[in-house]
């Protein structure tokens, strides 16, 4: 992230906000509740209220907005129930921030029989190159994916890299790049992992990005792993079409379109006509539809009367405050006014994302609710 102020939007949105439609980049004080982060991949404010988007940080109790929010505790326990009766119809990723709890914890309240792929976010990359995870029972969820035939996939970078890859820069460089790339791949092979993600935004995706992923690409795909990205089209002249080519796939942040976190005006940031122009930009530029994975957001924004900016607020809070009207895409109540993807709209993507496209992906699987009214058990559904 650019500052702390970014780090919250990245866990709230996880991957970050991307804004392609509107032209604008995002900044420290943008909500990005789109993030994996991104909304493009960025992070999103930590806790039981929002979340950001490149993946965004969750905000405490829908109070504040991706890059505003304070930290929260961490987010519902998603769609719930840990059986394999089936696995998911299309290509499903689902981005799960470490602030959203104990990955043990997720290891038996996760339904992966509705996930292809999770990606733990985000990996730490020391000042040497060393890389590491903060939760000590990553193996133990690893392992529970596996055995119901998920893959987890770990992601590096998330909104903090907008400005710049902080201590990643050098790593990529040509001069340390060999040597970071078997390093990101021991550590692939050693941890069980399925694939590296890769989730530089900005600023971050620098001159040393195509030889890096390329290189990165060429090392797991020996050892029978995968490479993925998020991406956003705000930032997308960056990503050389050699480096596109480079994924198995690619996650595309269809959310946070009109930055709602920066808007006075309550605006809805993931139309269904927005995102398929988002995820239609990549495919215009040379990236086949089966691998351009459909991102929609777990999250909304709410404007109150006087409000310079929406605050991001996760899906499973919306729906304890407002019931059976987070059904709609719009919510007007007490003077407040919310955007959100409803039940629907997640559906009607769902079915979009099956027809044309490589798959869905989810910022983030802890700002989900629970039983039937799961947005993940919905995209299920409606397929």
């Amino acid at each position: 992230m650019l500052a702390a102020a970014l780090t919250l939007i990245a866990a709230v949105a996880g991957c970050s906000p991307s804004g392609e439609a509107v032209g604008w980049a995002p900044t420290a004080g943008s909500a990005g509740a789109a993030e994996a982060g991104t909304g493009g991949a960025s992070s999103a404010t930590g806790g039981t209220g929002v979340v950001a988007g490149s993946a965004g940080m969750p905000v405490a109790a829908g109070t504040g907005g991706a890059s505003s929010g304070s930290a929260g505790a961490s987010g519902s326990a998603g769609a719930g129930g840990t059986g394999a009766t089936s696995r998911p119809k299309i290509r499903t990723v689902g981005y799960l921030p470490n602030y959203r709890g104990a990955l043990s914890t997720w290891a038996t309240t996760l339904d992966f029989s509705l996930v292809s792929y999770v990606n733990v976010c985000f990996g730490t990359i020391a000042d040497g190159g060393d890389i590491s995870y903060m939760d000590a029972t990553l193996p133990t969820f690893i392992s529970a994916a596996h055995a119901a035939g998920a893959k987890v996939c770990m992601s590096f970078g998330g909104a903090s890299t907008i400005g710049d890859l902080g201590p990643i820069a050098s790593q990529i460089s040509s001069a340390n790049r060999a040597a970071f790339v078997q390093k990101l791949t021991s550590y692939a092979t050693s941890a069980n992992l399925d694939c590296i993600d890769v989730d530089f935004e900005g600023n971050g995706v620098n001159a040393d990005y195509e030889g890096f992923v390329t290189a990165l690409s060429a090392s797991l795909k020996a050892q029978g792993k995968q490479t993925t990205a998020a991406v956003a089209s705000w930032f997308g002249d960056k990503i050389t079409a050699n480096a596109l080519g480079a994924f198995d796939f690619v996650n595309v942040m269809a959310y946070d379109l009109h930055n709602p976190g920066g808007s006075a005006t309550p605006v809805q940031s993931s139309s269904l006509a927005d995102a398929k122009a988002e995820a239609d930009y990549w495919v215009n530029r040379g990236l086949s539809k089966d691998k351009a994975v459909f991102g929609v957001p777990f999250y909304g924004y709410s404007w109150k009367p006087g409000d310079t900016a929406g605050t991001a607020v996760i899906y499973s809070d919306l729906l304890k405050a407002y019931g059976a009207a987070v059904a709609n895409d719009e919510i007007m109540q007490n003077g407040m006014t919310i955007f959100l993807n409803g039940k629907a709209t997640i559906q009607a993507k769902a079915q979009l994302a099956e027809q044309q496209y490589g798959g869905i992906m989810i910022w983030d699987l802890g700002q989900d609710a629970t039983g039937d009214a799961s947005l993940l058990r919905a995209i299920h559904d409606a397929l």
